[in-house]
């Protein structure tokens, strides 16, 4: 009997935990319809701040994206020989601070560009290549390494993309030579560069000094009259034809390393190199469609806040004049 009791209180409970969930779930319905209910009319009674407001969101769309104030970006991708990205992205931001900052004079005397063209530049900036262990690099555009908790993705270190964004389209040619120009002669990889070309230098001459070693020892052992079976060069018995070793295949190798430095030396010379000229997008950043979608949503907030406003102004006025 007591058992039973037991059982029906327990069920009882129950019910009443699914009754009171139940009853939360229907009350946060009906907040959400009254809270739908009130944003409808308030929309409509405001519709005219809001109507004024994306008029003026429109209006500034076009003028962002008036003709004469397109701005296209052109891509290049950049390798190094001397140091890595992370030292070339921090020149990149050095040149991006002077347009962020306006400071057109300086980015002039920089690069070593016309006021002209400093006047047409919107944009400079570099971004990584991140590797997500599939073998498919992709440009880290939104910088997610930086948050990425995938311990797969890893960020590569001997290239970056470079990005320019400018009014005038005919400047790219010319102004990649002005930022190579501007990476090659820093001090610092112009000093480790001429260390690098050295080291390959010293390289090459101590191969080719094995390669001559080698070409007299194999030439002694080949052409040296030998007597008997047996035959001393150079303090060293050989006993027969099959002992005898052949130099001809280090020889080859030594020559194949050397043409590796030389390809590398004449190739890779430079501290920075860059594999194509700029890739300039013809469809503008600042196109009609794109500035729609980031000021229209902006200037709709703006103009629900200003209507919300001035409809409990007189409250908001009640309660900032209230002495505590």
């Amino acid at each position: 009997m007591i058992f039973m009791e037991a059982q029906e209180k327990k069920e009882i409970d129950l019910i009443d935990i699914i009754q009171v969930i139940f009853n939360y779930i229907r009350k946060f319905f009906l907040y959400v319809k009254d809270v739908c209910v009130w944003l409808v009319r308030f929309l409509f009674q405001a519709k005219w701040f809001l109507i004024i407001a994306v008029a003026c969101g429109i209006a500034f769309s076009f003028y962002a994206s008036r003709k004469s104030n397109l701005f296209y970006k052109g891509e290049v991708e950049m390798r190094f020989n001397i140091y890595d990205a992370y030292f070339y992205k921090n020149l990149t931001n050095f040149l991006n601070v002077y347009l962020k900052e306006e400071n057109r004079a300086s980015l002039v005397q920089t690069l070593q560009i016309s006021p002209e063209v400093a006047a047409n530049l919107a944009l400079i900036d570099s971004y990584f290549f991140i590797d997500n262990s599939t073998g498919v690099l992709e440009v880290d555009y939104a910088n997610k390494f930086e948050t990425q908790k995938d311990t797969t993705i890893r960020r590569i270190n001997d290239r970056l993309m470079l990005v320019v964004v400018s009014r005038d389209t005919t400047i790219y040619p010319d102004l990649l030579g002005k930022i190579k120009y501007f990476f090659e002669n820093n001090p610092t990889v112009l000093e480790e560069n001429a260390i690098r070309l050295q080291q390959i230098d010293q390289k090459i001459g101590m191969l080719n000094n094995e390669i001559v070693l080698l070409d007299s020892l194999r030439k002694k052992e080949y052409f040296k009259k030998e007597t008997g079976s047996q035959a001393k060069l150079d303090q060293t018995i050989l006993l027969s034809e099959k002992e005898r070793r052949l130099y001809h295949n280090d020889i080859l190798g030594l020559e194949y390393t050397i043409q590796g430095l030389q390809w590398e030396k004449t190739m890779k010379s430079d501290g920075v190199r860059f594999l194509t000229p700029f890739r300039v997008d013809p469809v503008p950043v600042n196109r009609l469609s794109r500035m729609l979608i980031k000021y229209v949503p902006v200037v709709f907030i703006l103009g629900f806040f200003i209507a919300l406003g001035w409809k409990y102004r007189k409250k908001m006025y009640q309660f900032l004049s209230e002495k505590e």
